[in-house]
């Protein structure tokens, strides 16, 4: 008798440590699913791409003159983030490039008046912050952050 509920006793684990397992995977398997991989919208992403490099040419053109005032350990730094092709890998990653994170037409409207309003900033606007005062990049950068 012992021998026996010893026997369905090491049945039950081993088959509550089959569900268990088996509930991870499934666990695993709806949270990769769920990770938002966004919209694929190739006319949005060549769009994008092309106000995002416009903008990183802004910021470049506003760095070089002011370059002194970045302190020396974060010039690599701040250069490799402002170099073209980082500054689009960096927003191929982003919330905006996978239109994720609100309505898809919302963030394309942010980020093009966003985009707008950069461009027409002087140096010393973009230097004092005030683009934290232009709702449509305020709204972008939501979006950005996932918030």
């Amino acid at each position: 008798m012992k021998s026996r509920a010893v026997h369905s006793f090491s049945k039950a684990k081993s088959q509550n440590g089959l569900i268990l397992f088996l509930s991870i995977l499934v666990f695993m398997t709806v949270v990769s699913c769920k990770k938002d991989k966004g919209i694929v919208n190739v006319e949005w992403q060549n769009e994008s791409l092309g106000l995002t490099a416009e903008i990183c040419a802004k910021y470049r053109e506003c760095a070089d003159k002011e370059w002194k005032s970045i302190p020396e350990n974060l010039k690599k730094f701040t250069e490799g983030r402002l170099e073209e092709t980082q500054c689009q890998k960096r927003f191929r990653e982003s919330n905006a490039y996978k239109l994720i994170g609100a309505d898809p037409l919302a963030i394309q409207t942010a980020y093009k008046d966003c985009h707008k309003q950069i461009l027409q900033f002087s140096c010393k606007d973009l230097q004092e912050g005030k683009i934290d005062t232009v709702s449509s990049c305020l709204v972008f950068q939501k979006v950005q952050n996932g918030n």
